[in-house]
């Protein structure tokens, strides 16, 4: 048995993810080990230094869940503890390797007609449910129409994540073919991410309580949830990649509370789990421990409104000079223990499309206090100004980190006015553009237009967050950028546009923070 290193629904870019020790379980192979049987408790393994590692196959793993799934319907999940639960179960048609590059997974190929306005997918033969059925083309045509009208538990939210599909249509058994209302480019990360777009059974909703059980051709099968408590999990021995999945079974065991999740691995009755930077530090030295940390989608973020009566920051100068008075390296260094990276609104990690650290450090966010305050008295605001900046009551790190940026505007004579709110109550405001400032948290994508989407006039949160920002060559490039399906040709496109951006700062981003997640040694790989 062994844990593997690819993808996440929280998604840590370049880093140890949720999905990497969980799901599915031996992907990369000869690389991975765990010593031992998890359920057992054997001892470990040993090899000679130099050798090809032996894979050692059986045993049970349990994993802690910070949050409780609630659910684990395939389709119209919101809650990301709603994917936890769910996805070692599914698989999409396509998947991503751990540099989110394009890989077959339940289709083998596919073909992109001419007017790019639909996709013929080749269907792996011989793939089976858990049920037993053999995929076929009908199922995939069924599974869309899910992913477009999601029922009960799911909500019709997320059809919003769903790209330009108009429909499916049989072409043959194991060929569909996937139709678009435009050309769309989001169409093969949306389904790599898989969190909205896994693959199911022709008429799952009438055979089975989705909100309870699930049927898919993925790595495990589900045998249980019983919500507030637990996930359980055994091996599909008809899964379609060779070899896979080499533990026996799993369980993902709700532990909210971060105290319980440490006290358990201390004691050893839970092999794996997520915690805090705090958490990890207070099991670092544990002997029986190994803490793992990597970067993550989930970057912090300063936003502004741009809209209505001119506030002082609609001057781009302005703009720019917070993004110089900021030293996002004290912020990594105060909150997060030296422990974080630079992030622009790509974060690093995310496949070949962010800015790199180099350009971010020495250019586009270096920490240059006379520019800014150069920049602050050509927009004629030398003496500054008063503003609100909105952000989570918890975690407490959105607190710090407004906290150090209060400090550092401090500087060019900005008062900032720390408000914290309530999740929802946040979520809420930001979501209606009823804010000055928000600092927040960006996550996974499944296509860069996810993240640069928003600064096109034809999206909603345009509308509502920054309607008086004008770059009609920012503009230009998104909408290009999403109906260019070749990734090489998009490219440029988008680092053209994050360029753009990042001199114009309608957001300004900040930093990517690391994820942590302990394991017990007997886990390896």
């Amino acid at each position: 048995m062994a844990v593997s290193n690819k993808g996440t629904e929280e998604r840590a870019v370049g880093g140890v993810t949720r999905r990497d020790a969980l799901v599915k379980a031996g992907v990369v192979g000869a690389g991975a080990i765990a010593a031992g049987s998890l359920a057992g408790g054997a001892k470990a393994a040993t090899r000679r230094a130099g050798a090809t590692p032996k894979i050692r196959r059986g045993g049970r793993i349990i994993w802690a869940l910070e949050q409780d799934p609630v659910h684990v319907a395939p389709y119209g999940a919101i809650l990301t503890s709603n994917q936890w639960g769910k996805q070692a179960a599914y698989d999409s048609l396509v998947e991503w390797d751990k540099n989110l590059n394009l890989k077959p997974a339940l289709a083998t190929s596919w073909k992109i007609a001419a007017d790019q306005k639909s996709i013929t997918f080749n269907l792996r033969k011989g793939v089976k449910f858990h049920n037993g059925k053999e995929l076929d083309a009908g199922d995939v045509k069924y599974s869309i129409e899910k992913m477009l009208a999601p029922p009960l538990p799911g909500s019709i939210v997320t059809v919003s994540q769903v790209p330009g599909f108009e429909g499916a249509d049989v072409v043959s058994k194991y060929v569909v073919r996937l139709r678009l209302k435009t050309r769309d480019a989001r169409v093969f990360g949306f389904l790599a991410w898989g969190r909205y777009s896994p693959i199911v059974p022709d008429g799952l909703y009438d055979q089975i309580n989705v909100a309870r059980n699930a049927i898919g051709t993925g790595p495990y099968r589900m045998v249980g949830f019983n919500p507030n408590d637990r996930v359980e999990y055994v091996a599909n021995r008809s899964f379609w990649k060779p070899g896979q999945p080499y533990m026996d079974a799993m369980t993902l065991k709700t532990l909210p509370d971060e105290q319980s999740r440490i006290a358990a691995l201390r004691a050893g009755s839970i092999d794996g789990a997520t915690v805090s930077s705090d958490g990890a530090k207070s099991l670092a030295n544990d002997s029986s421990l190994v803490v793992l940390k990597g970067g993550t989608a989930a970057f912090r973020e300063l936003q502004f409104t741009i809209k209505g009566d001119p506030k002082p920051w609609h001057d781009v100068r302005v703009r720019q000079a917070v993004n110089f008075a900021i030293n996002r390296q004290a912020i990594i260094n105060t909150v997060y223990s030296g422990n974080g990276n630079y992030s622009g609104i790509v974060p690093p990690g995310y496949g070949s499309w962010p800015l790199t650290q180099a350009e971010l450090k020495n250019k586009y966010q270096k920490f240059d206090l006379p520019k800014a305050k150069a920049l602050m008295a050509a927009a004629g605001q030398s003496k500054g100004f008063s503003v609100k900046l909105s952000t989570f009551s918890t975690p407490l790190e959105f607190q710090q980190i407004a906290s150090v940026i209060k400090s550092q505007l401090k500087a060019i004579n900005i008062d900032v006015d720390i408000v914290a709110q309530e999740p929802g109550t946040f979520a809420a405001n930001n979501g209606t553009g009823n804010f000055e400032w928000d600092l927040t948290a960006r996550g996974m994508r499944g296509d860069i237009d996810g993240y640069l989407g928003e600064y096109n006039p034809s999206n909603t949160i345009y509308q509502r967050w920054y309607p008086a920002y004008k770059n009609v060559k920012v503009w230009r490039a998104i909408g290009n950028g999403k109906i260019i399906l070749d990734p090489a040709k998009r490219l440029p496109i988008y680092k053209g546009a994050q360029v753009q951006l990042q001199n114009d700062l309608p957001q300004i981003g900040l930093i990517q923070v690391n994820k942590y997640q302990v394991v017990n040694k007997r886990v390896q790989g």
